[in-house]
């Protein structure tokens, strides 16, 4: 019971001054259509650094689920001098040619322009 109040005290002094900022932040299952919109936003601090860190997440979780036997990589950009805001835009735009995509999952969306602009070669 003390670690639980510990937790919500730690929890309330961490983000208690950064309710604002989370109050824009899109609901838990972003659209792709909220996520562009997001990071549209480019004078916005939170929004650019919500678009900056759901991206990286996507992306980060993508590298530590494959296996090489049972969940093959199908995205490959180590080859790709891109910076994360050049990805960003390419997705942006990627997006505004698929609107077909719009109110699918951005995470789900977000592989999907990955696997599409950088395919790893088979065989």
């Amino acid at each position: 019971m003390k670690l639980t109040f510990a937790l919500a005290g730690a929890c309330v002094a961490l983000f208690g001054a950064t309710a604002p900022a989370v109050a824009q932040v899109p609901r838990a299952s972003t659209t792709t259509q909220d996520f562009v919109a997001m990071c549209s936003k480019t004078n916005d601090v939170s929004a650019q650094s919500f678009c900056h860190g759901f991206g990286q997440g996507v992306f980060e979780t993508y590298l530590i689920t494959r296996h090489p036997k049972k969940a093959p990589a199908f995205i490959c950009t180590a080859q790709s001098k891109n910076t994360r805001q050049d990805y960003i835009n390419g997705f942006a735009k990627w997006s505004a040619a698929n609107p077909k995509f719009n109110q699918m999952s951005a995470a789900d969306t977000i592989l999907r322009y990955l696997a599409e602009t950088w395919p790893c070669k088979k065989g």
